[in-house]
């Protein structure tokens, strides 16, 4: 069985391999990990190519700005819905509840 101390052990143990430092924090063991100036230069290239990948991956991953596709609109009860322009053209929309007609809403 593994316990939670070897964990952390084998943690430290392969931090130190790559050049981190490893401290112990009392009750949660070798946990406090921090990267000296020498390994940061060690890995200074490696870091600058996952920072320009990672910068590309949020910039394609954010939704492009558009229009809404769908207006908003209400009656007197005051019901919402949303409708595609094209839909909004055709003929006014009226509410069976209230006999009013569906109006864009002022956003």
């Amino acid at each position: 069985m593994t316990t939670h101390r070897s964990i952390n052990r084998r943690y430290a143990a392969l931090a130190a391999e790559l050049g981190l430092e490893v401290a112990k924090v009392h009750p949660i063991g070798w946990s406090a990990t921090t990267v000296p100036p020498a390994t940061a230069g060690r890995y200074a290239g490696v870091l600058d190519d996952l920072e320009r990948c990672l910068r590309l991956w949020r910039r394609r991953e954010q939704p492009a700005s558009r229009p809404p596709s769908r207006n908003l609109l209400a009656c007197a009860c005051p019901r919402r819905i949303r409708v595609a322009p094209a839909t909004l053209e055709v003929a006014p929309i009226v509410c069976a509840a209230c006999d009013d007609a569906f109006e864009p809403v002022d956003a």
